[in-house]
């Protein structure tokens, strides 16, 4: 008989969605979201949840104290798992930690790093750190210190949460982000020679810390060499209207907005038409539009402070990296659009690396570091 595990978080996104099966194969497996969609996220983010995904009902959003479920409760009695997972350092997380520890469950934690910032949407890459938040910092712990691993998204994260925060190096480790790839690899190479059309994507949301107005700020100066260029944007974000008045202000053309996705299921063929993706952002953690574009077989021109790339990037040999400004972006970009023969090759790799980013190989991860845990 499979044991029961059950996946906590706060939406339904749909790689999550996907995830919760691949974990089938290795877990009697369901997964509960405290909401559907929020309203930073488009409306073609609701997919159908299945037999095994539920959102669950009476959660309200509580500001600092994040998510609280009155029926979380009520589901951990019905299902009695026997491992679960929870997304996040909440107040309600810590509850069904101490309440999982009497009912002899086993409990992991995910996290992303914590930054010392006021919201998401900020631009700053400042980490929490005992030295500016020595009481957040024990605070955590203390609530926390009696799981049973730890799951840092990236190495960034588990540094963090072993250095800052003093959970045991035993304790945490790195793991991988669910991605639903699959249909990117069957996307073809881009074969291009100068002067064909070539188009840039901008995939992540119009957000401060992303930087889209650097990215169209590169794109300007590009425009003039090579007319055959053009831009697509994503359309969400804070920073929409600002890109907007940009555009018409330089009366820029070629750049459009990603205004026409109707499903999940077809996003990935934005990226089918796109050959490069750039990502000039302050802080990322390491986007998964970045793993979407490896397995397209895209070309990549990140800033080099998107950390967690190094696994699947490598500068030079299947993308090329820049600083957070327009001048270095545009510099990198060239590297392409000069000899746009290097598409292809670069594509042919990042397709290789990301290989193992598959949804089914990461559920054979997870199975793995719980093993190695001694949670099963």
């Amino acid at each position: 008989m499979k044991q029961r595990l059950v996946f906590i978080t706060n939406i339904a996104a749909p790689y999550q969605v996907k995830f919760c099966y691949a974990l089938q194969e290795h877990f009697d497996t369901e997964f509960w979201f405290y909401d559907q969609l929020t309203a930073r996220r488009p409306d073609w983010w609701k997919v159908p949840l299945g037999d095994r995904c539920k959102v669950l009902k009476s959660n309200y959003f509580a500001g600092p104290l994040n998510y609280v479920s009155l029926q979380v409760f009520q589901e951990l009695a019905r299902f009695k798992p026997d491992i679960i997972l929870v997304a996040g350092f909440t107040p309600l997380h810590s509850l069904i930690l101490k309440l999982a520890k009497r009912k002899g469950s086993k409990v992991v934690v995910l996290s992303e790093p914590i930054r010392d910032v006021s919201g998401e949407d900020n631009a700053s890459d400042k980490l929490l750190e005992q030295a500016n938040a020595k009481w957040k910092t024990r605070i955590i712990h203390t609530m926390f210190r009696d799981a049973d691993l730890i799951f840092g998204m990236g190495q960034v994260a588990r540094d963090q949460f072993v250095r800052e925060f003093g959970f045991l190096e035993e304790q945490v480790v790195n793991a991988p982000y669910p991605i639903d790839i699959d249909a990117y690899f069957d996307h073809p190479l881009r074969v291009k020679r100068r002067g064909d059309p070539v188009r840039i994507l901008f995939a992540n949301r119009l957000i401060d810390r992303y930087q889209p107005l650097v990215a169209l700020e590169a794109y300007r100066a590009l425009k003039r060499d090579y007319p055959n260029l053009s831009l697509a944007l994503n359309r969400d974000g804070h920073l929409y209207e600002a890109c907007c008045d940009y555009i018409k202000e330089h009366d820029l053309e070629g750049v459009t907005f990603l205004d026409e996705i109707d499903a999940w299921d077809n996003m990935h063929l934005v990226y089918r038409d796109s050959d490069i993706l750039v990502l000039p952002a302050t802080y990322s953690n390491g986007n998964l539009t970045i793993i979407e574009a490896c397995a397209s077989g895209m070309g990549v021109v990140v800033s080099r402070q998107v950390d967690n790339v190094s696994g699947h990037l490598t500068e030079g040999e299947n993308c090329f990296k820049c600083e957070p400004t327009a001048a270095s972006l545009e510099a990198s970009l060239r590297n392409y659009l000069e000899a746009p023969e290097r598409l292809a090759p670069h594509g042919a790799l990042s397709k290789q690396r990301v290989e193992n980013r598959r949804n089914r190989a990461t559920a054979a991860t997870y199975r793995q570091l719980f093993t190695q845990a001694h949670i099963i």
